[in-house]
């Protein structure tokens, strides 16, 4: 993504900012004319109470001196709707009245009575008020233009500074997928986006190096464990040939299933590690299941737990064996492992796969991490990576996969 946006941002905040103080100084100036006038006018007030308050006090006749101020010596002469809003409003002084009629009030000192005028033939701001709103326009208007040729110098500007992050975008964007870009930041001036491509530049180079790690270390396991996996299978084919006690054989029996479970679970990683597309095929559900209880029964040793089984001998998912086995490996070895009493139930409806066991149950908190890598429960005895690859492996294959845990136990769905 090109940084166009922020560039047009530049020119869309000038006219922006520019159009907010257009109107907030034409509200202002509003605001200001009319207090100004309002001012003015009791002013004039003040000036007339004092003539009036004088006239009394001399024991004459008030008379006003302003043709538009008149004195009314009892309240209930004022006009009616002056009086109105007198009642709610006590101590108002300005008034709007009928016709376009606007009053100023002032009460005399002792009940001496009022002073009202009407002064809607003296307002000025109001007849002003269009010719103010177009001055205003004509104002803002121009503002705009400045602003927008501000924006337009800005955005030149800007494209120019920021050219550079251009270039690191469209270096990062081309780089290819199995290879990090490097040897770029050198290109960049020595500014801030030269010290961040510098940055980048080794932020990506410590990247480049774990993943050669990785890569290496996969490499090593691919070599380095199938060749003893494979002597070593070879060697408990020719065991199985001679001659054995009851004993012997079963922990023969035993070690032939580990074996089998290394060398699953060994194609299977490796595949994950690299990325590699894990075949696809289809297999027998209630086979993998009665295999992975043999593989996992020793956790079900000396336990009290009945163990039921609800699935067609003839559905068949659409997993290879060797995957379909470790995902059953992973969750039915938890099960075993972890439940001490009660039932193990797995059943198979609507493509949804089942496990549901009596133990102990995860706490809500840990819920939400189980299947993250590397995270353990509290009373976990593995490494916490079991669910993570059953995680994995869902996501490389579109299965749906969910758990949820009480005091009461664990239930594990897969659908498929």
């Amino acid at each position: 993504m090109k940084i166009t946006q922020l560039r047009n941002r530049i020119v869309v905040y000038f006219v922006g900012s520019t159009l907010l103080t257009s109107v907030l100084f034409g509200i202002s100036s509003f605001f200001i004319a009319y207090n100004v006038e309002d001012q003015f006018f009791n002013d004039l007030l003040k000036d007339e109470v004092k003539l009036v308050q004088t006239q009394i006090s001399q024991g004459q006749e008030p008379q006003p001196k302003l043709d538009f101020v008149h004195y009314v010596k009892y309240q209930a002469l004022l006009p009616e709707t002056v009086l109105t809003v007198l009642q709610d409003e006590p101590n108002r002084r300005e008034f709007a009245g009928e016709n376009g009629q606007h009053f100023h009030l002032f009460k005399l000192k002792d009940q001496s009575g009022f002073l009202i005028a009407e002064v809607s033939e003296h307002l000025v701001v109001r007849k002003f008020t269009e010719g103010m709103v177009y001055f205003l326009l004509i104002i803002c208007a121009f503002a705009c233009l400045i602003a927008m040729v501000m924006g337009f110098a800005s955005y030149k500007i800007s494209k120019r500074l920021l050219k550079p992050l251009d270039d690191i975008m469209d270096i990062l964007t081309n780089a290819p997928v199995d290879k990090l870009p490097q040897g770029f930041a050198n290109k960049f001036n020595n500014d801030e986006i030269g010290a961040f491509a510098k940055t980048l530049e080794s932020a990506l180079a410590r990247i480049r190096a774990f993943i050669s790690r990785e890569q290496l270390f996969t490499r090593d396991v691919s070599h380095e464990l199938r060749t003893p996996v494979t002597i070593s299978q070879g060697a408990l084919t020719l065991l199985k040939q001679t001659q054995l006690d009851e004993q012997q054989s079963s922990l023969v029996q035993r070690i032939d299933v580990a074996q089998q479970q290394i060398e699953q679970s060994l194609t299977i990683l490796l595949a994950l590690a690299r990325e590699d597309t894990i075949g696809q095929g289809k297999s027998r559900l209630l086979l993998a299941i009665e295999q992975s209880v043999i593989q996992q029964y020793e956790h079900l040793s000396g336990k009290d737990i009945e163990l039921n089984i609800d699935v067609g001998e003839q559905i068949e998912v659409p997993v290879a064996q060797t995957i379909l086995l470790i995902l059953l490996n992973n969750l039915l070895g938890n099960a075993f492992k972890y439940t001490t009493q009660g039932a193990i139930t797995i059943t198979f409806n609507n493509n949804t796969l089942c496990i549901e066991d009596t133990g102990q149950g995860i706490g809500n908190d840990a819920q939400a991490f189980i299947f993250e890598d590397g995270f353990k429960g509290e009373n976990s005895q593995g490494l916490g990576l079991g669910l993570n690859i059953v995680k994995r492996l869902c996501e490389k294959l579109s299965l749906q996969y969910s758990l949820t845990s009480s005091e009461s136990g664990t239930r594990v769905e897969i659908i498929f």
